[in-house]
């Protein structure tokens, strides 16, 4: 159906049922025929407006249907496309060449609620972002103390007045504190 004959027949279709509300209001309480068409009139034009809007809106186009395109065709495709100044001269291997990653000894993570100000939630938390030993605290310059005092927020405080660093210095090299001391008996810190 075309647009126009859609509107057409939408708003005679909205022109019918005004005149059915001008039949029914007018007779019906203190609405006179005045009152009837007033209501008529707006029954028509709230109606036909909302078929128009329902039944005549342009439909959008049905999406083409994907087809299944072979590997050597896809690569043609994508070859075809692209500028010719973008092209490489070489051929790339059809099969990855296996890269050799350097391995780094992992070390067990250390005890931080050893270091003073650390309690089980923040080790927890340090863990999380992947401070897990005592000389990756012990490395902190001060933009990293900085960096982390932002993130902990009100808790970040603890890093500089019980001194992480400082602590985790001397546990890193197998030194103690009084408070790991009492960390590793068991006392409450």
């Amino acid at each position: 159906m075309k647009r126009a004959e859609c509107n057409r027949n939408c708003w005679i279709s909205a022109a019918i049922a005004g005149v059915l509300v001008l039949l029914f209001a007018s007779g019906v309480g203190e609405l006179h025929w005045l009152g009837g068409l007033f209501l008529a009139a707006v029954t028509c034009l709230l109606f036909g407006s909302l078929m128009v809007w329902l039944v005549c809106h342009e439909m959008p186009a049905p999406l083409p249907s994907l087809e299944t395109v072979p590997p050597e065709d896809w690569r043609r495709r994508q070859a075809d496309s692209q500028p010719q100044a973008l092209l490489l001269a070489a051929t790339l291997p059809e099969q990855p060449t296996a890269v050799q990653m350097p391995i780094r000894a992992v070390t067990g993570s250390d005890d931080l609620r050893r270091i003073k100000g650390i309690g089980p939630k923040i080790a927890d938390w340090l863990g999380a972002h992947g401070v897990t030993r005592y000389d990756q605290i012990a490395a902190w310059d001060a933009a990293a103390v900085a960096d982390y005092v932002q993130r902990m927020g009100r808790m970040g405080s603890r890093i500089e007045a019980d001194d992480w660093v400082g602590q985790a210095k001397l546990l890193a090299a197998g030194g103690a504190t009084d408070h790991s001391r009492r960390v590793d008996k068991g006392e409450p810190g």
